[in-house]
């Protein structure tokens, strides 16, 4: 069992022990990575990751004397300059692990996993096989990008921010229900750039209008090219809740529907849970309206907010998202399993959709189907795709889908 796009791959091990580093080493060695360096805690690694040139993956213990693993992520998180991949290594119990997931998905580092100890080969294989290690190769790092207002401007008047669409699944048949339209920048000189470089200049004032017409007519045009999936297939759009009060904001967003000879139900407009239910006296007309028009409605990011049952069915909402937090490995965890549960019952009782985000497994996808999710998405099924993949995508999604339960 080996990786091949990990082949000759640095990894830097840092723990305590030297009887897991040999055991961790020797994995890696098994999976084919070429360099393996040694850390015993938190300041031992970051002085070595000053004299390596570039480490691929770095594994951590959690407790550790000296620097611990939680600091060491800590420290990494301010020194942008460190871009890997880091899998969290551990014996202490799992929803402390669960807790380090969370306080590193909050943050820039990527982190791919948490791993109990013993650490088993087949684990770090599952959750190396979807990592691409020149992904932090590569010479132009976004990271360190930054735009300003004018930039950002400048790219929507050249038609540089573009939809790439995610597929959205219906987990009963393993059917196209639609897609997801997600913004990226077309940048002349850095390649395709995601939204978190510029993303927070297109939420306030005109330019947030001016994009959101724009995305909305492009959404439009990337339905229409796509004739020979089968119809009828919908697609959502994020819509910035300072939006609402926009004067003839649904009106136009008919118009511009109707432009491209598509029904309104064809689009399902996305408004994060927080931002709705701080906004609700003003959210809830402008929604109405939209569904009066025939538009969808979904909750983005559900969980992430303080929604309860009364407010939700205040609300003309036609699905809920449910936020990958508690999507992704929730077979692992009983916590994540009992939100998860709870979300799509009350969904259900409420008449609502239900999607969930972040499916990244197998696993994942079975535990949603035996929970009665009605919509899949994730990389699992796909990442976001430029328009003109998505057919390539579809005839391979439809040769792999052998069962209702398991696409794969």
């Amino acid at each position: 069992m080996s990786l091949a796009q990990w082949q000759g791959r640095c990894a830097l091990v840092v723990d305590d022990s030297r009887t897991q580093q040999y055991e961790v080493t020797c994995l890696l060695q098994e999976l084919g990575f070429g360099q393996i360096h040694v850390a015993n805690d938190g300041q031992d690694a970051l002085n070595k990751l000053q004299q390596i040139d570039h480490v691929d993956l770095l594994l951590t213990d959690l407790n550790m004397p000296g620097m611990d693993g939680v600091e060491l992520i800590n420290q990494l998180e301010k020194q942008t300059n460190y871009q890997m991949f880091i899998a969290v290594m551990s014996a202490v119990d799992r929803d402390v692990l669960d807790v380090i997931h969370s306080i590193a998905d909050a943050g820039t580092l990527e982190v791919i996993g948490v791993l109990a100890k013993p650490l088993r080969k087949s684990d770090l294989y599952g959750i190396l096989q979807h990592c691409d290690p020149l992904k932090h190769r590569k010479s132009n790092n976004w990271m360190q990008l930054s735009f300003t207002v004018e930039d950002v401007q400048q790219a929507l008047d050249n038609g540089q921010l573009v939809p790439f669409l995610q597929p959205k699944i219906a987990m009963v048949d393993s059917s196209l229900y639609g897609f997801e339209a997600l913004v990226r920048w077309r940048h002349p000189e850095h390649g395709v750039l995601p939204p978190l470089c510029f993303v927070h200049h297109l939420e306030q004032g005109q330019l947030a209008l001016d994009f959101f017409y724009l995305f909305l007519h492009a959404t439009c045009e990337a339905l229409n090219s796509l004739s020979t999936l089968p119809a009828p297939i919908s697609c959502s759009i994020n819509m910035p809740v300072t939006l609402l009060t926009t004067d003839k904001l649904v009106e136009n967003m008919v118009n511009i529907v109707q432009e491209h000879q598509l029904p309104c139900n064809a689009i399902i407009i996305e408004v994060t849970e927080t931002t709705v239910m701080s906004n609700l006296a003003m959210s809830l007309g402008t929604l109405a309206r939209l569904r009066l028009r025939g538009f969808g409605v979904a909750m983005d990011d559900y969980g992430t907010g303080y929604s309860s049952m009364k407010q939700l069915s205040r609300c003309p909402f036609t699905e809920i998202k449910i936020d990958k937090e508690f999507v992704h490995d929730a077979h692992t965890s009983p916590k994540k399993l009992a939100i998860l549960t709870s979300a799509i019952v009350m969904s259900q009782k409420l008449g609502l959709k239900t999607v969930a985000e972040g499916i990244e497994s197998e696993e994942d996808w079975q535990q949603l189907a035996l929970l009665g999710c009605e919509l899949a998405q994730g990389y699992y099924i796909s990442r976001p795709l430029p328009l003109d993949q998505i057919e390539n995508w579809f005839a391979e999604w439809q040769a792999r889908s052998t069962s209702p339960a398991r696409p794969y």
